[in-house]
């Protein structure tokens, strides 16, 4: 079986609404937008998906902005991996937390906390996530948590006015990436946006991010909030093989060939998963290579052996979170690394 054939199979069956997928190499001008298929919304008129359709990246976002831009501070003389998080944000609780903790998901707070739903507005979002316990002492273990990005989120807002126009000016607009935004319902974008899930509580959720943590505060998040292409994202998935350049210092990227956990029950670099066999990548990760996915059905996987990076966006929360795209994803990796494209 080729990529594209089954691509149009998974829309086909209905294991997901709209997916695209996209190929690249950095010792090269060489870019594959292998394809996309399927449609940006099932209820109402199905308008198919295209190469300007905005997809959730959900977490995704805390690779693509928060992580890079922690790292633009970090080259920028503001504060180092080593910094307490309590240094730039006093009312935080746990002196013992450190920028590098919240980074690789080691600082001991909770992987999550379902009654953030109870929080009425961003203040009150802020606030709970400071209350969140430290369940275990930092760098003993690996426990992914949308709440330490949250905080990284604060980090960046604290030097600077805005995450969104930060990013603007560091990574998208160095790199071309005009259509990676947050919050494109007020950007006159909802028509360009893949929808999300349907919901008692919020209806058709499309153009506003999923994730009901950064709902909360705003769309703007460290967390979740950001909104891309394929052609986008491998403008970023580029800067990363071409050792940052024009966003980072090479000597920055060499951190991400590292892992930054060992002996712990993951393995993460800054920000991503670094070579980890317990990832739906894991039969074809090579021993140097980033992985990262999004709720919302997203995933980058960035190899610095093979020296390549696939990109894979699609709405599988829609209509529903019934979708499961582990089994999708992995198929996709396994075609386009052995050459069925």
């Amino acid at each position: 079986m080729i990529l594209k054939d089954y691509l149009k199979d998974c829309v086909k069956t209905k294991k997901i609404p709209g997916i695209a997928v996209a190929y690249v190499t950095s010792d090269s001008n060489y870019f594959l937008n292998v394809g996309f298929k399927g449609y940006k919304n099932y209820l109402g008129d199905k308008y198919p998906v295209n190469d300007k359709t905005l997809y959730d990246l959900a977490s995704l976002t805390k690779v693509v902005s928060t992580t890079t831009l922690i790292l633009k501070l970090i080259e920028d003389g503001y504060f180092d991996l080593d910094t307490p998080v309590q240094k730039i944000i006093p009312e935080f609780k746990y002196s013992n937390v450190t920028i590098k903790h919240l980074l690789t998901h080691t600082s001991g707070l909770p992987a999550d906390n379902k009654d953030y739903k109870k929080c009425i507005n961003a203040l009150q979002m802020w606030e709970f996530t400071l209350n969140e316990p430290q369940i275990y002492e930092p760098g003993t273990k690996v426990e992914y948590s949308d709440f330490g990005y949250i905080i990284l989120g604060k980090v960046i807002e604290h030097y600077k006015a805005s995450i969104e126009e930060y990013a603007r000016e560091v990574i998208f607009k160095p790199l071309g990436m005009f259509d990676t935004m947050y919050n494109p319902h007020l950007k006159n974008r909802i028509e360009d946006c893949a929808a999300s899930e349907f919901t008692d509580a919020r209806g058709l959720i499309r153009g506003i991010v999923h994730d009901g943590k950064a709902f909360k505060l705003n769309g703007l998040s460290g967390n979740a909030g950001l909104f891309s292409t394929t052609k986008d994202l491998v403008k970023f998935a580029r800067m990363i093989l071409d050792e940052g350049y024009p966003v980072l210092k090479k000597e920055t990227v060499e951190m991400f060939k590292k892992c930054q956990t060992p002996n712990l029950n993951l393995s993460r670099t800054i920000g991503w998963f670094f070579s980890d066999k317990t990832t739906a990548v894991a039969d074809v990760c090579s021993d140097c290579s980033l992985w990262h996915t999004g709720f919302a059905g997203g995933s980058i996987y960035i190899d610095f052996v093979r020296n390549c990076a696939i990109i894979v966006l699609t709405n599988r929360v829609h209509p529903s979170r019934d979708n499961d795209i582990t089994e999708i994803r992995k198929t996709i990796h396994e075609l386009i690394l052995n050459g069925n494209i």
